[in-house]
């Protein structure tokens, strides 16, 4: 029963943090914003990231952070 309650606290978290990158601004730094609350950050992260993609912004290896 605990796994089951677990799994769907992680699916409705992971459906919270979803992103999208709009642009590559720099070298490893990307526009990304939140498709549901149209919410926009700056990142630069050492991953690798593509225009348009959707990602989970914590699974990624963030360096630092712009809220705007």
């Amino acid at each position: 029963m605990k796994n089951i309650i677990g799994i769907l606290l992680m699916t409705l978290v992971g459906c919270a943090s979803k992103w999208q990158v709009v642009q590559k601004i720099n070298v490893n730094m990307y526009h990304l914003q939140n498709p549901r609350t149209k919410e926009v950050k700056v990142i630069i992260s050492r991953d690798e990231l593509l225009e348009g993609q959707i990602i989970n912004k914590h699974r990624l290896n963030v360096i630092a952070e712009i809220e705007k």
